[in-house]
């Protein structure tokens, strides 16, 4: 996975091919012209959507923004109606929201199954050849018609995930970390304040199931308030959260959960399963690590204390498969 791979609104501009322009051809006959046999034009390329469960953001439309289907081509002699355009296929994640207008109305449409097509735009019909036009009446036809053009269409891509398991916490407590441990996802990793900015995604495996991560930007306090993170909706009915804490004593506990249960109380997000884990505990004194694990083993808290030691790495993802 990349980094910063995750961008979940993005406005694409599409466009089906033309049509193929009809042929204007007749079969010679002693140096005379003889029956018409001008093929059709080709149909212009159409532009389909199609879900795939494999994408998990809108980061492939980073550097593409304009998606133009091939022209049909034009029809040939001896009737031969001219290829088809190629189709364009755009694959979006499963449950994105694509918005358009059409004949000045709104339009929404939701792909929930796998490798369900929606043909959002038909390409440009193809031109009809004057062997369409020859009658009883007019054997020698001359008449011809171009291609239809094809038609743009200006799409708005919305993402909507369901997150397994959430990643949240203060600045600089190990977040990132801790989301290169569970995933391939290699994230920036510092020693100094939000070096995450937006989502990180990563795919957390057991056995042969597949399971979202979401590393979310890092709380943030402004005189004593909360800065809202819009991110945190992701983490709605979220199985897993892990809660990342780098504390000294059980008073900065204390205030971090405090913090902590608010902005998840006040974001509405329905906590199944909760993880806190203590990081870069080498940093506590020793006697405040001794009373601290003395509190939660009193308070039967779900923590883990978290160094990066293979055990620890080990431990963390035996607990996260018991709740899975």
């Amino acid at each position: 996975m990349l980094f910063n791979n995750f961008i979940d609104k993005i406005t694409l501009t599409c466009i089906s091919g033309n049509g193929g322009h009809g042929c204007v051809h007749f079969i010679k006959k002693n140096k005379k012209l003889g029956k018409p046999d001008g093929g059709n034009g080709g149909d212009g390329g159409k532009i389909i959507f199609v879900g795939d469960k494999n994408l998990f953001t809108l980061y492939s439309f980073k550097n593409k923004r304009i998606y133009k289907a091939q022209n049909g081509f034009n029809g040939m002699k001896n009737c031969k109606t001219g290829k088809n355009g190629k189709n364009i296929i755009i694959k979006i994640p499963l449950y994105t929201i694509l918005s358009y207008k059409k004949r000045e109305t709104k339009k929404k449409i939701i792909i929930k199954k796998q490798d369900e097509k929606k043909i959002l735009i038909l390409g440009g019909k193809g031109g009809k050849g004057n062997n369409f036009y020859k009658n009883s009446s007019n054997q020698k036809s001359k008449n011809y018609s171009l291609g239809e053009k094809g038609k743009k269409l200006i799409i708005k891509l919305k993402l909507q995930l369901k997150i397994d398991i959430g990643i949240i916490g203060y600045p600089n407590t190990g977040k990132s970390t801790i989301l290169s441990i569970l995933t391939s996802n290699k994230p920036r990793i510092a020693d100094y304040d939000y070096t995450t900015i937006i989502p990180n995604i990563g795919i957390y495996y057991k056995n042969y199931n597949k399971y979202i991560v979401m590393d979310i930007p890092a709380i943030y306090l402004k005189n004593g308030k909360i800065i809202k993170n819009k991110y945190l909706k992701y983490l709605k009915d979220c199985n897993i959260i892990l809660i990342i804490m780098s504390i000294n004593n059980i008073k900065e506990y204390k205030k971090n959960n405090l913090i902590i249960k608010r902005i998840l109380n006040k974001n509405k997000i329905n906590i199944k399963n909760k993880i806190i884990i203590i990081s870069k505990y080498y940093n506590i004194k020793k006697k405040n690590l001794v009373l601290l694990k003395k509190y939660f083993k009193k308070k039967k808290k779900n923590i883990f204390f978290f160094n990066k030691k293979d055990k620890e790495k080990k431990e963390l993802k035996k607990q996260i498969n018991k709740i899975l």
